[in-house]
């Protein structure tokens, strides 16, 4: 137990990619976002690749079989032999179930968020065509309103962050995450992060929580 090997799991908004690359950056681990992964599979041409494009394309779900064999590749690469934390990965239970042969994580983070709040958070989320993201409340451009602030171009708000599609989302999550978060509380260690708070709190709470694990905990004072 003293590789980490982490899953990261909480609704929309729960700003689940922003504490695992905080910790992973503090444990010096991979931070594997399944969105990253699916669009460099896409632009390396492979086979699966070309498959994946192709149903993303036509705006349905990736098969979780798919999604299985992208992610058992990327977690057996050298960069994530010394601990890793997935984010976005497994969704639904069968993934869980796949996941538990090839990647054994051992320990599972749930960032809890009520819905009026993840709607609140997304519909305030801003991205440049380059990817940057910003928030128009708790992070917004600070050279130009509207403008990002690295490349200078217009704001918009993504498709998926209105509040129908959120809630939308949200559905899915509840009706496919939830039963994830049940699944791992009867095989691996869980622990609870209430989401509501400011980043910084909510990173120090994790810390806190985590520190309590002993194996971890030495191996977080020496970072």
């Amino acid at each position: 137990m003293n590789t980490p090997r982490f899953v990261i799991l909480g609704a929309q908004g729960a700003g689940k990619g922003t504490q695992a690359g905080r910790l992973a950056r503090r444990l010096g681990i991979k931070h594997i976002s399944t969105g990253d992964v699916l669009r460099a599979e896409i632009a390396s041409g492979s086979r699966l690749g070309k498959q994946i494009g192709q149903i993303i394309n036509r705006g349905r779900l990736v098969p979780s079989s798919m999604s299985n064999a992208m992610m058992k590749h990327r977690l057996s690469q050298p960069d994530c032999q010394p601990g890793w934390i997935s984010d976005g990965y497994p969704r639904r239970v069968d993934q869980a179930q796949a996941l538990a042969r090839y990647g054994k994580p051992n320990l599972i983070i749930v960032l809890h968020l009520t819905d009026r709040a993840a709607i609140k958070r997304l519909s305030g989320r801003r991205v440049c065509p380059k990817g940057h993201v910003y928030h128009l409340r708790h992070d917004p451009p600070k050279k130009k309103r509207g403008y990002c602030d690295h490349d200078g171009l217009r704001l918009r708000q993504r498709d998926d962050d209105t509040p129908q599609a959120i809630r939308k989302r949200l559905h899915i999550y509840h009706h496919e995450t939830e039963k994830v978060i049940t699944w791992y509380k009867e095989r691996v260690l869980v622990i609870n992060v209430d989401a509501h708070p400011s980043i910084s709190i909510v990173y120090r709470s994790l810390l806190k929580k985590m520190n309590h694990i002993a194996w971890l905990s030495s191996r977080l004072q020496k970072k």
